[in-house]
């Protein structure tokens, strides 16, 4: 459904910014996600694809629902990193909650902390394979 593009919105929910660097270095001249026809965008009005970095807080939990509320369907919900994914450091934190698959469902998992801009490259990939209507 999305060969050509892919809008993808990030969100950090309280990491470290670790994960932050790595997603940032996919828009350098190396990586250039843009060549595939990608974009990270700025509303999630735009976007096909959430990204999420770190182990999605009790103050970050709201914003971000309302972030996948705000986003059209079909979209995807990528856990980028060990926080997201549940693990990590904070993992059974209470004010850290189960990271971006127990709160907000993410389906496409990264590992790694953090994980390397080829690996978050792969899960985008899979995330646009994979979109489908809820």
């Amino acid at each position: 459904m999305f060969e050509k593009s892919l809008g993808i919105r990030h969100l950090v929910c309280g990491s470290c910014n670790g994960c932050e660097h790595e997603m940032t270095a996919l828009n350098n001249a190396y990586y250039d996600i843009t060549r595939e026809g990608w974009d990270i965008v700025a509303s999630p009005r735009h976007a096909d694809v959430i990204t999420v970095t770190g182990p999605v807080t009790e103050t970050m939990r709201d914003a971000a629902r309302a972030t996948l509320d705000a986003t059209p369907m079909p979209y995807i919900v990528v856990a980028v990193g060990d926080c997201a994914i549940g693990e990590g450091p904070w993992a059974g934190a209470a004010e850290a909650g189960g990271g971006a698959v127990v709160e907000l469902g993410a389906t496409v998992r990264v590992g790694g902390c953090p994980p390397t801009p080829d690996a978050i490259r792969a899960a985008l990939a899979e995330a646009a394979r994979s979109v489908t209507r809820r």
